[in-house]
């Protein structure tokens, strides 16, 4: 089970740990379509903020990018697949973001519905940040 959570580089452990605390905390109110729907409203009715918002997360996806492109591990592909998700995310929020209908009740539950995953994923970057390690190279 421990190898599981083995990694090649270190920085990997700390960023599956930022990057797992900042899932399991954005995604654990929003798999709730209620609060789901609240925020795509509010976030569809003012093209700024979808701006703004698309912009950070093409920033933190891109950065994320630049320091950690690696599959080696379960733990290096997740946190590397978030971080082409959030900078594909951010960069369709900056270029079409404002075209999207993102509050309708279809819109809404799948929003809520891909926050489980997101969760999933974020639990299992914290576990592994907290208790992973760095593998012995291999001779």
């Amino acid at each position: 089970m421990l190898e599981l959570l083995a990694v090649q580089n270190p920085l990997t452990l700390r960023l599956a740990l930022f990057v797992g605390a900042f899932l399991v905390a954005a995604s654990s109110a929003l798999v709730r379509p209620s609060l789901a729907a609240s925020l795509l409203k509010s976030i569809q009715g003012s093209p700024g903020i979808i701006h703004a918002t698309g912009a950070v997360t093409a920033f933190a996806g891109g950065g994320l990018l630049v320091v950690h492109t690696d599959f080696s591990s379960i733990t290096a592909a997740l946190v590397t697949v978030t971080a082409i998700w959030w900078a594909i995310e951010g960069i369709g929020m900056l270029a079409i973001g404002h075209l999207l209908k993102i509050a309708t009740p279809t819109a809404i539950r799948a929003y809520a519905l891909s926050n489980v995953p997101a969760l999933l994923i974020g639990a299992f970057l914290i576990i592994a940040g907290f208790a992973g390690h760095v593998a012995e190279p291999l001779s």
